[in-house]
């Protein structure tokens, strides 16, 4: 840093305030700051800095599967939030697994990030309080829990199921089971509970036999539709719970050699480039999953430039794709 105010003819304090922004620096001074530091290859030590700012400028982010092409979505749009405000992003992939949920917490806090965004396994996050105590704010992303005091962004999930199965019932359907996903997870739960008012306001049974739980994998999508599929009395129609039990059921239907519409058919919860090209195309159940992103990064940043303020949550609306596999 001597180096560098030494080069651009500036205090060592000046050259901080143009690097952390803790000062307004007229322009032209910034400017040879700058070309200083890209001139000899300075690269300010982030820990060093972190220790005078009380910032890392490091944001974590927890999901819980990151080939999920939902989530590599959120996560565009909170990285071009985040970059535009001068912020890294600490990716965390915890494969549903409770225990690396908890391993990833302990690293995040420990590695003094500014935030957490989190996609939470758990139903029960102890590790909310550590942070709480350490004042990191938290935004629950696409999950929350019952009395959570976070903010939390996702989208209607009840109002969205029931926009899926409401489409089947009116396509004249009647026979109709669910790829239900995991129940302890508050999205599965609220887009069961759409589901289940929308078939009990057409007055219309659930088989308990076609409500099948699974984890949210490509395989287990398979394994249930081929669980649905040879049932004795099998349903007519099937809304499943995420994209990644959708896209096994297609895999599932096809090992069978059964075909959508024609013997079963399929509204999926996820729009995703693959659920165009299927065949046929899978009508879904759309998010505006790199709003959803966007929004988050702003909830947090809002958190950490207004410490103290209430920071809403934000709940968007879905939207009904409509193809061929209706």
């Amino acid at each position: 840093m001597r180096d560098v105010a030494e080069q651009a003819g500036v205090s060592k304090a000046t050259v901080s305030h143009v690097i952390n922004e803790t000062r307004f620096v007229e322009g032209a001074t910034k400017a040879r700051v700058r070309a200083a530091i890209q001139a000899l290859g300075y690269r300010p030590n982030v820990a060093a800095r972190s220790l005078t700012t009380q910032r890392t400028r490091i944001i974590g982010l927890i999901v819980s599967d990151v080939t999920n092409t939902f989530f590599g979505e959120i996560m565009r749009g909170i990285e071009d939030v985040l970059i535009a405000n001068n912020y890294s992003l600490m990716l965390c992939n915890t494969n549903e697994v409770l225990e690396r949920e908890e391993y990833y917490i302990d690293i995040l806090l420990r590695q003094g990030v500014d935030g957490i965004i989190a996609a939470a396994t758990s139903q029960n996050w102890d590790a909310l309080n550590e942070a709480a105590k350490l004042n990191i704010p938290i935004v629950m992303l696409d999950r929350t829990f019952t009395d959570a005091q976070s903010p939390y962004v996702g989208v209607n999930n009840v109002h969205g199921a029931w926009l899926g199965a409401r489409h089947l019932i009116e396509r004249g359907y009647r026979d109709i089971g669910i790829l239900a996903g995991f129940q302890r997870l508050s999205t599965m739960r609220e887009r069961l509970s759409g589901f289940e008012q929308a078939l009990a306001e057409a007055g219309l049974p659930l088989c308990p036999a076609w409500r099948i739980a699974s984890p949210l994998t490509i395989e287990h999508g398979k394994r249930a539709i081929m669980q649905l599929m040879t049932l004795p009395q099998r349903p007519r129609a099937v809304f499943i719970g995420n994209n990644l039990l959708s896209l096994g059921a297609l895999m599932g239907l096809q090992e069978l050699g059964l075909s959508c519409p024609r013997d079963v058919a399929i509204v999926g919860f996820d729009d995703h480039p693959w659920a165009q090209v299927s065949n046929p195309p899978l009508t879904v159940v759309r998010q505006p999953t790199y709003a959803i992103g966007e929004t988050a990064a702003h909830r947090v940043l809002d958190a950490l430039n207004n410490e103290g303020s209430l920071i809403p949550s934000a709940l968007f609306d879905c939207e009904l794709i409509l193809r061929q596999s209706t």
